[in-house]
């Protein structure tokens, strides 16, 4: 199938560079450019488009705030945000952007983001793919994390288990301990619930990364991961018997 583009970035040789790139890849025609937001919903009302590549830091409207204007429209394409700065990725996961590329562009990242919206759009996944309809969250295919001022983007799987404190969550990953301004009740809700499991109120654990299962006095567990100190995550007795359901015990 063949998705018809925006490309939104009030920078020309940005805009250039990102036409190269789509008019490389197969199936992708580039319909409009647009240098503001303000022109680029104009656009977007007089034209069907599938995809709306936006850049975020734009003078007057930035695409932020053009994407909560796209809400009040009928037709609202996939969001994919095209950006130098890294700062602006969780509000963009929490508006349910469908992907976020980092300036300069790689090929095969923005290859695998228009894929997904092609997939949602085949499927009839309409609110998926456009990220700006109605109030299901979709799930996190990407996981935007803070540490020393800079934010980085983890894959779910290179996750071993988030804990709560407090205001944020402190990722723990193959890649190291990250910060996260997205509670666990968010993280819940947007994780796959086949691998990531709330096991107890301060912590979620990806099951795919649990090593061991240890039995403690009172029918109380620890899980012990595979990560290099072996941590051990608790279990609250609440949630003992929906983890042994899960895991068939």
């Amino acid at each position: 199938m063949r998705v018809k583009v925006i490309i939104v970035d009030d920078e020309a040789p940005a805009r250039s560079e990102m036409r190269y790139l789509l008019d490389r890849i197969e199936g992708v025609e580039v319909l409009g450019e647009a240098g503001t937001a303000e022109e680029a919903l104009k656009l977007i009302r007089a034209l069907d488009y599938d995809i709306a590549f936006l850049d975020i830091d734009m003078p007057g409207m930035n695409g932020i705030e053009m994407v909560e204007q796209m809400k009040k429209l009928n037709h609202k394409p996939a969001v994919i945000f095209t950006t130098a700065y890294g700062q602006f990725a969780v509000k963009a996961f929490e508006i349910n952007a469908v992907d976020y590329l980092l300036k300069p562009i790689i090929e095969e990242r923005l290859v695998n983001a228009i894929t997904k919206v092609k997939s949602s759009l085949k499927n009839g996944k309409k609110d998926e793919a456009t990220g700006t309809g109605g109030d299901k969250k979709k799930l996190l295919d990407r996981i935007p994390v803070t540490k020393q001022s800079k934010t980085f983007l983890l894959y779910p799987e290179e996750i071993f288990f988030i804990e709560s404190h407090g205001e944020f969550a402190v990722v723990n990953s193959v890649k190291g301990k990250f910060m996260s301004p997205i509670r666990l009740k968010e993280f819940e809700q947007r994780l796959s619930p086949e691998s990531f499991f709330r096991s107890h109120r301060s912590y979620i654990v990806n099951l795919d990364h649990v090593h061991e299962m240890i039995s403690l006095y009172g029918g109380l567990y620890m899980l012990k991961m595979d990560d290099q100190p072996g941590s051990e995550v608790p279990v609250s007795r609440r949630q003992t018997r929906k983890l042994k359901s899960l895991l068939g015990i």
